[in-house]
């Protein structure tokens, strides 16, 4: 195959900091390229290099052997590089087809001429599997469609180089199947991608070759077949990942959350709660398993008063809860990581610092009084001592979270959660997105917890992280609970059965 690209020795400095520092990345014609690496390691750098968000400080690009100057990302766009990113950059309030056609100006016509273009999109959606509705709004269609129309949209554009970033971090098992569909049709028709994961199984999956980075820099390029999981993570990581082999719970301590058919809009399958019970013990994780979108954010927002339910109850040690708001659950000892870091979880424009006292601004060792002025030294030096404690890396506790790695938003969000000492916390897919690395210390945060007394309510689409974390797991299905099932020595198949919605 020959070479579609090539990034030659390529460094970015942001003033004495370097986030790349020679790198060489090489992508053929028709492959599927595979970028990994730990949170921070520089990827998002150079992908922004590569889209003209950033030019480089130093170093050479190479389109088809010619070399290029990307200026912008108009000029990655006419060079044939298209992106789509992480967190999909489509206006809701528009259609799919307005989405698609935004900003593009195909001929010198001052009209838009509709059927024409609508008739151009059907035609490459359909040659690529890309099954879309033009005249639905963005609002209205499911995650995975908003990836197709992000992909569709790149594509039109004449993009013959596509970059993914983690383009499966949202997505059902179903979903990606597809995406993976998608992008072997592509990769035959001679297109190239550079595809952004940290999930080895997808990886090692869809890769033809795999480029590792570490602390901005370049460690190896490898083919897929001639490596594994456990190489590429040690490579990744710059050390061997001893297996985790967490220890069971099997006889938890008192309840601390008490739920007895609960239900909320449970007309509503896929957003609603029907008949729900269940109990989560003192020292135990209670995970919650099933496909994305049945029930599950909405039996989070009930755990942690944000909603209240339609009927039935729910008590926190023994107290019955009559009052459902957030703040009065935060008083009786509820810590959540929400789903979404950064709408729900974070404060993006301002500080570590800031973010990590978010919760306790009207303590007597950050305040001076209810709504007077703050102790600035003492907030201080509380943040220094839980970015120490929680390896949390930033240039200083003053740089705003937007700017850190998802690996990195995450350790503030479970360091001021855990600093609290909860009975109770609510986790939700607390490491999607994120590294194995990462992931690996959130994990263990969350058992130092689980063994210190801790009741936690784990949800996740991630069936490994439930396998590997939870002492008992319930499966959902359309805001039902299918089974509860033990931890220790779990029977696959009836949970995956489970999770289909078929009983056992």
């Amino acid at each position: 195959m020959k070479e579609l690209l090539k990034m030659e020795h390529i460094t970015k400095c942001f003033g004495d900091m370097y986030a790349n520092r020679n790198i060489n990345l090489s992508v053929l014609e028709g492959e599927v390229h595979t970028l990994l690496g730990e949170n921070g390691a520089g990827k998002s750098t150079l992908m922004n290099i590569l889209i003209g968000l950033y030019q480089p400080t130093s170093g050479q690009i190479f389109l088809r052997g010619e070399n290029v100057r990307i200026e912008s990302p108009k000029s990655a766009v006419r060079l044939g590089i298209g992106m789509v990113h992480q967190h999909f950059m489509l206006v809701e309030a528009m259609t799919v087809f307005e989405n698609i056609i935004l900003g593009l100006k195909k001929d010198s016509s001052v009209f838009i001429k509709k059927e024409q273009l609508k008739k151009e999109i059907l035609d490459l959606s359909q040659k690529y599997g890309l099954d879309v509705e033009l005249d639905r709004l963005i609002t209205d269609i499911s995650v995975g469609a908003q990836q197709r129309v992000e992909i569709l949209k790149a594509l039109y554009r004449g993009a013959e180089l596509l970059i993914l970033d983690e383009p499966t971090a949202a997505l059902t098992d179903q979903e990606t199947e597809g995406l993976f569909a998608i992008i072997r049709k592509l990769t035959g028709e001679n297109k190239s991608v550079i595809f952004i994961s940290h999930k080895m199984r997808e990886v090692l999956a869809i890769s033809d070759r795999i480029t590792i980075l570490r602390a901005g820099e370049t460690v190896a390029t490898l083919d897929k077949d001639k490596t594994d999981g456990s190489e590429l993570a040690s490579l990744m990581i710059g050390r061997e990942m001893a297996p985790s082999q967490y220890k069971k719970v099997t006889s938890p301590g008192e309840e601390v959350l008490r739920l007895e058919h609960a239900d909320y809009q449970k007309e509503h399958r896929h957003s609603g709660l029907n008949d729900v019970s269940l109990t989560v013990g003192k020292g135990e994780i209670l995970g919650i398993a099933g496909v994305d979108g049945n029930g599950q954010s909405q039996l989070a927002q009930l755990a942690s008063g944000v909603i209240s339910p339609d009927s039935g109850t729910l008590s926190l040690k023994t107290n019955r809860i009559s009052r459902f708001a957030p703040n009065g659950f935060i008083l009786s000892h509820v810590s959540h990581v929400p789903e979404d870091r950064n709408k729900m979880g974070l404060i993006g424009n301002m500080t570590v610092r800031e973010n990590l006292v978010l919760k306790s601004t009207e303590e007597k060792r950050f305040s001076y009084g209810r709504g007077a002025l703050l102790k600035r030294k003492a907030i201080t030096a509380f943040a220094l001592d839980m970015q120490e404690k929680n390896d949390i890396r930033c240039s200083s506790i003053d740089q705003e979270v937007r700017n850190l790695s998802g690996g990195n938003q995450q350790k503030i969000i479970l360091a001021r959660e855990m600093e609290s000492k909860p009975d109770l916390l609510i986790a939700v897919h607390p490491t999607r997105g994120l590294d194995m690395g990462a992931a690996r210390y959130i994990h263990d945060t969350m058992i130092k917890a689980r063994d210190g007394g801790c009741g936690i309510l784990l949800i996740s689409a991630d069936f490994d992280e439930i396998l590997k974390l939870s002492d008992r797991i319930i499966v959902m299905f359309e805001g039902k609970i299918m089974g509860v099932y033990p931890g220790e020595n779990p029977p696959i198949g009836q949970i995956s059965q489970a999770m289909a919605g078929k009983g056992n």
